[in-house]
């Protein structure tokens, strides 16, 4: 898969970042909520404060410079008074801050709060462009500074939380990977990477599965081909021990060629195994490449089926005449050996006759094999495919071959990207449909 969840990074950083931006837009609508409270409580306990202040600085009159000149005799005694700082600025200090000046200018009193959480209370002097300022104003013990620090300890542990959700079901996969791979290690083939479909590390546990499967099955096979050949070469070479012995003990002379003859024969019965063993191993190589070319499907058939004119059971091929210009793309070699090896098996098998067709559609091209022999049993429509499978119970190679035919018609198939399926007719026999791509 081309890096099949790349979407499963992205969804995964999404929400760990939406999350922590959640936490922070929650805490920080509680702190807001908390300061303007805060500054409430402080106007409207300072508000009397305001309106003594400001009785007492106006009572000379409204110009600035009365102002100026009271404030500065009464600002040490207000400050005693008020045991907070007191200050007077004018007007156009603020310049820039509309709201702030917007608010006093409608005899507001307006809260400043610094970056320490301080509030300074801002009141313009009723007729004047001056700005009575008291403050900063320290929060008292335990109402404010407390509340700004649990929320930030609440915003880390919530996170912290947060982390540890994602974290805890991808430590969780993780280790079940661990153990899998542990399991396999121990030459337990079967073990297998179970996570949620949501799961973080879904591709490499998929990619973990589909790697112990393919090696499960080429260890299966590679015991069950070892057992397979083991078996067959034993027959043939006890054959050949027996035959030598007897040569050493007889005297005869014809009975020594008769001998000699079937250890020819055992020889060559070794050799026609080995060969097909080794292009079973030849077909089995995942880096194969094969030399395609463009046959006519049509003249390569009766081609192909001109080597079983005299053979009985009797061969028709079931020409209609169809596309017969068309070609089609494969190795015609490997692909005829696909064909012989179905047409043998179903010649083995047949009562009477044996019919070849082929049907081209815009993509495949496909074969059909039919013979009217016994037919196979639906359970075995994929067995007979394995190498040295047979229905037959006699191991005789007239009978039953060596079992490797069918498995090497099916390994050329899945070279050109194609498959053998099994068909059994409504009447009797067995259909084998060779189909692939062409195009």
């Amino acid at each position: 898969m081309a890096s099949p969840r790349p979407f499963l990074l992205l969804r995964s950083y999404i929400l760990i970042a939406a999350g922590i931006l959640f936490i922070g837009l929650v805490l920080d609508s509680v702190l807001l909520w908390v300061l303007p409270k805060q500054s409430q409580d402080h106007t409207q306990r300072y508000m009397q404060y305001f309106s003594l202040i400001e009785t007492v600085l106006l009572e000379d009159g409204e110009s600035p410079a009365s102002v100026d000149s009271r404030f500065s005799i009464m600002q040490s005694k207000i400050q005693d008074a008020l045991e907070l700082p007191v200050q007077i600025f004018a007007e156009e200090d603020l310049q820039g801050q509309t709201e702030v000046l917007d608010a006093l200018r409608s005899g507001a009193i307006v809260p400043f709060v610094d970056s320490q959480s301080h509030s300074t209370l801002l009141k313009l002097l009723g007729g004047t462009a001056k700005v009575l300022a008291i403050g900063p104003i320290e929060n008292e013990p335990g109402s404010l500074r407390w509340v700004e620090n649990l929320i930030i300890v609440s915003y880390y542990i919530l996170v912290a939380l947060l982390l540890l959700l994602w974290i805890r079901p991808f430590y969780r996969d993780l280790s079940a990977l661990r153990i899998a791979a542990s399991q396999f290690g121990r030459e337990d083939f079967s073990s297998r990477v179970e996570v949620s479909e949501n799961s973080s590390i879904l591709p490499v546990a998929q990619s973990f599965n589909r790697m112990a499967e393919r090696i499960q099955y080429l260890i299966t096979a590679h015991r069950d081909l070892s057992n397979a050949v083991a078996h067959e070469l034993r027959t043939p070479l006890a054959r050949f021990k027996f035959s030598l012995e007897m040569i050493g003990k007889s005297k005869d002379a014809e009975k020594s060629a008769q001998y000699l003859a079937k250890m020819k024969g055992d020889v060559q019965e070794l050799e026609a195994l080995i060969d097909e063993m080794l292009s079973y191993a030849k077909l089995s190589v995942e880096n194969l490449q094969l030399h395609r070319s463009d046959i006519p499907i049509r003249a390569w058939l009766i081609k192909q089926l001109a080597d079983y004119n005299d053979v009985t059971p009797q061969v028709f091929f079931d020409d209609k005449g169809d596309a017969a210009e068309r070609k089609v793309l494969c190795n015609s070699e490997l692909m005829a050996r696909a064909m012989h090896n179905i047409l043998r098996n179903c010649l083995r098998y047949a009562t009477s006759e044996v019919r070849v067709s082929y049907v081209i559609d815009e993509k495949t091209v496909a074969i059909k094999i039919c013979d009217d022999g016994p037919g196979i049993p639906m359970q075995y429509h994929q067995s007979i495919f394995e190498p040295f499978a047979r229905l037959d119970s006699s191991r005789d190679k007239n009978s039953g071959g060596y079992g490797l035919g069918l498995a090497i018609a099916r390994r050329i198939l899945e070279r050109h990207d194609g498959d053998i399926r099994v068909l059994n007719p409504q009447t009797k026999g067995v259909c084998f449909v060779l189909s692939w791509p062409y195009n």
